[in-house]
């Protein structure tokens, strides 16, 4: 190859070596930016997620404590039936008292929790409710921080896979640098080298794009 073909071929690898470079710095500044975002969008679902299982202990836990008033005065009011009925009793006070126990147990069964939970053994189903709603949480807001976490760290490892082909590339650019400035015969080698050094950063970097 002459010597002024030989200096042009050199200087259009440059070029492409450096268009090359600026693609492959842009596509690790992207990803770095992604991995970010993602780390970002990670913590507000960790918080999310947290507020979330606060709210449901706590909403879970009074619908409970309902549960257990309610209990409490439909048994005494059942106890103070069986007591009139056994004794025949027609103590006016005893079957008001009757009364208000089951007012207040039928006021906390249709106010304050969710008959749905109730069992036929007549236990309350905590962890139905719990499980319901911690799916309701995870259908109208975003609670899986690990999703983001696991992205943000392949979008990372990207980033940095990009930086590494940007040593080859800056290798490469060396190697055409030489071969253009040098006059003897070695200057081929170092052509070679250049452009196997570009080959394999530009595979290298559509691998990472298209794996990752």
């Amino acid at each position: 190859m002459k010597s002024e073909g030989f200096k042009t071929f050199t200087a259009i690898m440059i070029a492409i070596v450096s268009v090359v470079g600026a693609l492959v710095t842009w596509r690790a500044a992207l990803a770095s930016n992604e991995a970010s975002q993602d780390d970002f969008t990670g913590l507000a679902a960790a918080i999310n997620a947290q507020e979330s299982q606060v709210l449901t202990a706590i909403t879970v836990s009074e619908h409970y404590q309902a549960f257990l008033d309610y209990t409490r005065y439909n048994e005494l009011g059942n106890q103070i039936n069986d007591e009139i009925q056994k004794n025949n009793s027609t103590d006016g006070s005893l079957t008001r008292q009757k009364s208000d126990a089951w007012g207040i147990a039928f006021g906390l069964q249709s106010l304050f929790f969710p008959q749905r939970y109730l069992l036929p053994n007549g236990t309350y189903d905590v962890q139905r409710e719990t499980d319901e709603q911690n799916a309701e949480a995870e259908r109208t807001q975003d609670v899986k921080p690990e999703l983001h976490f696991t992205q943000a760290d392949t979008l990372r490892l990207k980033a940095n896979l990009q930086v590494v082909i940007l040593i080859l590339l800056g290798i490469s650019f060396w190697f055409f640098t030489l071969a253009q400035i040098n006059e003897r015969g070695i200057k081929y080698f170092f052509a070679a080298g250049g452009l196997l050094t570009l080959i394999v950063s530009v595979l290298a970097s559509v691998f990472v794009e298209l794996v990752m």
